[in-house]
């Protein structure tokens, strides 16, 4: 069985690196973009089974992500992270999307993963 491909997309390096280790170690293939640009284009070429996001991003932000991948990948599980959007979580378009409030733990996180891939 091969591993679940995991993106990971957050202007901040800190958060991608931590998020990507974390997954790494447990089994994942990994990838990261900095931009909700940068991960449409990977998107584009590539299938991921797991495409996790910050919302608040220059340019393409995270309910845009959202958007595009509904539309592009539905197959493809969803969840935006942020600790600045209350509320409408931006995943009215995808049923396999939601919002991870900010700050988390990597392992809360990476259990969110497992649990959603797993349904």
């Amino acid at each position: 069985m091969t591993a679940s491909k995991i993106l990971i997309v957050d202007d901040e390096a800190l958060i991608r690196s931590l998020l990507s280790r974390t997954f790494e170690q447990a089994g994942y293939v990994v990838k990261t973009a900095g931009s909700g640009r940068d991960a449409i284009e990977l998107c584009d070429h590539e299938d991921f089974d797991f495409v996790l996001s910050d919302v608040v991003m220059p340019e393409i932000d995270g309910h845009q992500l959202v958007e595009w991948i509904a539309t592009h990948r539905p197959a493809t599980h969803f969840a935006l992270m942020s600790g600045f959007d209350p509320g409408d979580s931006g995943c009215a378009n995808s049923p396999r999307c939601e919002l991870i409030p900010k700050p988390f733990r990597p392992t809360q996180v990476l259990q969110f993963v497992e649990l959603a891939l797993a349904s």
